[in-house]
């Protein structure tokens, strides 16, 4: 948490949090440089522990807040700047003066009336027509009442676009979303332009019914009418078919949802005409003319190919094929947009080839598909070899180093054990758990306690379960860990280790 009155960045004073949790807080901050702006701040916290990791998880962070810089939406916040400080992240954005839609719920008692729901829904929805819209598409993947910004004007705008996900450990980027709200296609690492459909059909279901879906079981929506039957039949029709399980039978596209509801809307302001008297004239609001739709730096459907100085084409919220596809590293099918394998880990975003159109070259779906015979720029392949030689001379270090230790502990143990030797007994500590009551160790959990020991490894702990060893602790750097699994499967005998040493020194 940072304090107020904070300067961030050489230029940023937090005046206080506005929110978050986990890996990302936001603050409200003021611009040092600009008569002191109000902005928001998010400052992203990188939970890596690998180097490499590290590096690749802030160039696609860097990569997407350009691309999200480059929106030119009323309803959604303007991107200001972005700066790293060693292992946090920041993205200085809009500063929105109001409430969430979560609040606006809790204030109204649970529900909103059908005209406020309606007049929402289609703000979001001239949202997600411009980012459908763009080239390659982009799928917001995360829509919820609390990702909906509502000034004191009563605009919406979407807030949150998931870039925090980049400094979490490995996992499929598909796996995003909110228990409830997002579809059963997302669960299953695939994603579409329905996909936010669904979302927004479960986002009017919670303000019309009252019942919240993060509470309930995923997808079990009952029909509208049976818990509100005063909402108006198209509309209850209309969110019911968005929340279809079969994606097939949603509202096709954003567009059709949009003129839906404006139907609707109309329908709810005309005069009741039962008394025979003329409908009154209702005229409707002027709409700004659509902006131009504005190419992303993601390349086009027909030319997504990687440039010498972005080796790795990554877009990560970009919709692409929905097929599987097989992983390079183990083989196993996995979903075509994963950046990395959910079975093995092989990082995949340096795999991902040009782009092709799907189908018909008019086609707005950009299919990315793995390709592995991309042809390096010469800059690249010297990077790449100077990697490798750099690679092999620190693994020559780290496997001279583990003999030299695996030698001086053999001589060490060697003496330590002679006849006539005496062990005092072990430390209570090893071999069990904090807070475990104390048993005598066995002959093999004494001897891996004195071994490591002896190397100066007394901050790591141990717990045999059959064959299995499980690690805990800290060490140093990873050679210390490797000296550490060596002085384990040599003086344990074992057949399976459970490593969960922390790397306190990480390169």
């Amino acid at each position: 948490m940072i304090a107020p009155n904070t300067i961030v960045g050489g230029r940023y004073k937090v005046v206080r949090p506005l929110g978050g949790g986990g890996m990302k807080l936001v603050y409200l901050a003021e611009d040092l440089r600009l008569a002191s702006r109000r902005c928001a701040l998010a400052e992203m916290v990188d939970s890596l522990t690998n180097a490499e990791m590290q590096r690749q998880a802030a160039t696609a962070f860097q990569r997407e807040a350009d691309m999200l810089a480059q929106l030119s939406n009323e309803h959604i916040p303007r991107i200001y700047d972005y700066f790293s400080e060693q292992n946090r992240h920041y993205l200085v954005m809009e500063y929105i003066e109001g409430a969430t839609l979560d609040e606006e719920l809790k204030r109204a008692g649970g529900k909103l009336d059908a005209p406020r729901t309606i007049d929402i829904a289609i703000q979001v929805l001239d949202t997600l027509i411009y980012l459908h819209g763009l080239s390659p598409p982009v799928i917001y993947r995360d829509l919820k009442p609390s990702n909906v910004m509502l000034s004191g004007t009563g605009q919406a705008k979407l807030i949150d676009f998931g870039i925090a996900r980049h400094f979490q450990p490995l996992s499929n980027a598909t796996m995003i979303g909110t228990q409830g709200y997002a579809p059963p296609e997302q669960y299953r690492g695939k994603v579409e332009l329905r996909s936010d459909l669904y979302a927004l059909g479960a986002t009017m279901h919670h303000c019309l019914t009252g019942r919240d879906p993060s509470q309930e079981a995923p997808f079990s929506f009952p029909p509208i009418k049976q818990i509100a039957p005063d909402i108006p039949a198209a509309l209850a029709a209309v969110v019911d078919q968005a929340l279809e399980y079969d994606i097939d039978k949603r509202v096709a596209t954003a567009q059709e949802f949009r003129r839906r509801l404006i139907e609707i809307k109309d329908g709810l302001a005309t005069p009741n005409t039962a008394s025979g008297a003329a409908p009154a004239t209702v005229s409707q609001p002027r709409r700004k003319a659509s902006r131009p739709q504005l190419k992303l730096p993601l390349g086009t459907p027909g030319n997504h190919a990687a440039t010498p100085s972005d080796p790795i084409a990554e877009a990560a919220t970009v919709l692409i094929d929905p097929n599987e596809i097989a992983c390079p590293g183990c083989g196993r099918r996995i979903p075509s947009d994963s950046r990395f394998c959910s079975y093995c880990a092989t990082d995949l975003r340096h795999v991902l080839g040009p782009a092709n159109v799907a189908g018909n070259p008019e086609a707005k779906t950009a299919d990315l598909r793995p390709v592995f015979h991309r042809e390096p720029s010469r800059r690249l392949h010297h990077r790449r070899h100077l990697k490798r030689a750099v690679l092999i001379l620190i693994a020559i270090f780290a496997l001279g180093f583990v003999a030299t230790r695996l030698i001086a502990y053999i001589n060490s143990y060697g003496s330590a054990s002679a006849p006539g030797s005496s062990i005092g007994p072990p430390p209570p500590e090893f071999g069990a758990e904090p807070g475990e009551p104390f048993n005598p160790p066995s002959e093999r959990a004494a001897a891996i306690r004195r071994a490591l020991d002896l190397e100066g490894y007394s901050n790591v702990q141990f717990k045999i379960e059959g064959d299995t060893i499980v690690l805990w602790g800290n060490v140093p750097t990873e050679a210390d860990r490797m000296v550490v699994q060596t002085i384990i499967f040599t003086v344990g005998n074992i057949y399976s280790l459970e490593d969960h040493i922390k790397v306190t020194d990480t390169w």
